[in-house]
């Protein structure tokens, strides 16, 4: 039986309604509600003021064993999640470096460096721009930035699929999306970045390919 069975099955064998328990371990019933659907564990001294309310031993209420399944299961579940996420992270931070080279604007302007009297016409220049390109052309290393900062992170949550410590593993997760965080934020920069030049008239924004 599990732990919130078990709570809700004593609370009913001495005929206490959720609010009645509630008042008597000092917690709201809400809590109780939660701790009876599963949702929420109780603390352990919440663990002892039941077992004296239903008068009996704390590991009747929740044997060492059931403590440890769990624990386990927690962790389980926790891993499950931390191993989706990682999983979405390194997937948009590939996107965001193929996106950072991918020409997806054609340009158009006109070189004069050439013109003189006898020839007036300047040359007509073409040509795709990525977000790479516009950035690097105007002497500006943001994207280079943000493209570091996603291997970094691809790098970060590749390593939590390895054997780690459980503190290790919770230091490199949250590390690895604080680096996503900046790196997307940077790269939003970066896109902004890249019009503010095309419209400057280095490159002008002619069609979309």
């Amino acid at each position: 039986m599990e732990l919130n069975e078990k709570i809700r099955k004593y609370r009913k064998g001495i005929g206490l309604s959720q609010e009645q328990l509630a008042s008597k371990i000092f917690v709201s019933r809400t809590l109780i509600t939660k701790y009876e659907s599963g949702s929420v564990f109780p603390t352990d001294e919440n663990l002892e003021k039941l077992s004296v309310v239903f008068g009996i031993s704390k590991t009747e209420l929740l044997s060492d064993e059931e403590k440890y399944l769990i624990i386990e299961k927690s962790y389980l579940n926790s891993y499950k999640l931390w191993t989706i996420l990682s999983i979405s992270l390194i997937l948009i931070s590939i996107l965001l470096l193929v996106f950072s080279v991918v020409p997806f604007y054609e340009y158009s302007s006109y070189d004069y460096s050439n013109v003189t009297p006898q020839n007036p016409t300047p040359v007509h220049v073409t040509g795709n721009v990525s977000i790479l390109v516009a950035t690097l052309t105007s002497h500006n290393p943001i994207s280079i930035i943000y493209i570091i900062l996603s291997i970094v992170c691809i790098i970060m949550c590749t390593l939590n699929f390895g054997n780690l410590e459980s503190k290790t593993r919770k230091i490199l997760n949250i590390s690895s999306v604080i680096v996503f965080v900046v790196s997307l934020i940077i790269f939003v920069l970066s896109f902004g970045f890249m019009f503010s030049i095309i419209q400057s008239g280095d490159f002008h924004l002619n069609s979309r390919t």
